[in-house]
């Protein structure tokens, strides 16, 4: 039998409703148990009108409280109760009386049964899951996104994100070692504000576990906008060229080649004048609509200065585009990819395994450019995401850490 637990305690509060801050794994049975509450009554409260959809991670539910609780939340995929209650210090009476079940014999089916001990409060974890961490609460549209947890045993995992927008649904990737599990993906900048489902999936022994899905609740950026005019040969590129090259790039975005890096990320240029354009802006072309915007930001700096990898990968781009110019793409793993554009000269070649701050070019005006600069943009799991809230997050790290190794900060 595989069972997995959420530990907690017991106490007692004053009779006075709360405006609990949702975290993963609160679902209405948990928050249930945790409070004392029907879920129904915790829906009505809150207004809730689809009683089969989760509270979104990140939201607010209003709680008519009587009390608070600890305890362990089960889920077991056996037909009993009674291996549940040896493993757990307790009687299955005792759980059939906390649970109001009807008989200790009935068939589980990954019914959560609720055990009054321990010292944290109940979650409703994805089966398997001993605990799990997002990487933000709520999260932000045109930021990477991510959890990180430990399973009871080895396990293969699943995780999908629902969009809108760039895309309808979003495959994460999810990297292992061991027990320990990561999973990653993007929004986008267009996202905007939503609830899309976070959906998990654990396969134990050849068995997929039930799927486990909450909201996660994702607030729209602050975004600038920019009008842009392009003269010279910048002017004669193509919508045509355009494409090509952004069907050339997806390609080499689509391997997950396992997480690469053992340290932070870093900036890829040290010395640079200004942020002349930052991740999200919203452009318009020669007076048209802002239908676009900016992928990456763009570091103002002098012809020459170096340019340098931002964290340990492999290259899989070393040379000349049509719109980027002369660029540099790396392949840290996990689904992670940097690039860099505009370079006047290139310094590493595809294939070559650099690490953070070792120097792959010089910034130039190549390609579709208006002058000298630095555009750098991150990508992850096939989307364009802000590259310094990354590195504001120290997404790096919280990665690598998630999967039981120590990292350089």
């Amino acid at each position: 039998m595989f069972i997995w637990i959420a530990t907690a305690f017991t106490s007692v509060s004053a009779q006075s409703p709360v405006f609990h801050a949702v975290q993963i794994g609160d679902t209405w049975v948990a928050l249930g148990k945790r409070y004392g509450v029907d879920p129904e009554q915790l829906q009505t409260a809150s207004g809730y009108i689809n009683r089969q959809r989760e509270p979104a991670i990140g939201s607010t539910v209003i709680v008519p409280q009587t009390g608070t609780f600890t305890g362990r939340l089960l889920r077991s995929a056996d037909g009993g109760l009674w291996q549940t209650a040896v493993l757990n210090n307790t009687t299955p009476w005792q759980i059939v009386t906390e649970n109001g079940l009807n008989s200790p014999y009935h068939p589980l089916f990954y019914q959560p049964l609720f055990i009054q001990t321990g010292i944290a409060f109940p979650r409703d974890l994805p089966i398997g899951f001993k605990e799990i961490e997002l990487s933000a609460v709520p999260a932000r549209s045109g930021e990477g996104i991510a959890f990180r947890g430990e399973t009871a045993v080895p396990m293969k995992v699943t995780a999908k994100l629902a969009m809108r927008g760039e895309q309808s649904h979003s495959e994460m990737d999810v990297t292992g070692n061991g027990r320990y599990q990561i999973g990653l993906t993007g929004t986008g900048a267009f996202y905007g504000r939503g609830e899309p489902e976070l959906s998990i999936q654990t396969e134990i022994n050849g068995r997929l576990s039930p799927l486990w899905s909450q909201p996660w609740q994702i607030e729209d950026g602050a975004w600038a906008y920019q009008e842009l005019t392009y003269t010279g040969a910048a002017g004669t590129i193509t919508q045509a060229q355009i494409n090509e090259e952004m069907g050339r790039m997806a390609l080499l975005w689509e391997p997950n080649s396992g997480i690469e890096w053992t340290d932070s990320f870093h900036l890829p240029i040290a010395d640079y004048l200004e942020v002349s354009s930052s991740y999200g802006t919203r452009r318009s072309i020669g007076g048209g609509w802002y239908a676009t915007y900016h992928e990456g930001i763009d570091y103002s700096a002098y012809r020459g200065t170096p340019v340098m990898a931002s964290a340990a990968g492999t290259v899989v781009l070393a040379g000349r585009l049509s719109v980027r110019g002369n660029a540099v793409i790396i392949d840290h793993g996990a689904g992670v990819y940097t690039g860099m554009y505009h370079l006047s000269s290139l310094e590493t070649a595809v294939g070559d395994t650099v690490q953070a701050g070792d120097i792959i070019g010089a910034v130039g005006t190549t390609g579709l450019s208006t002058g000298n600069h630095l555009h750098w943009d991150l990508i992850v799991n096939n989307m364009w995401v802000d590259g310094e809230a990354w590195l504001e997050q120290g997404m790096g790290c919280w990665l690598v850490e998630g999967l039981g190794q120590p990292c350089e900060s």
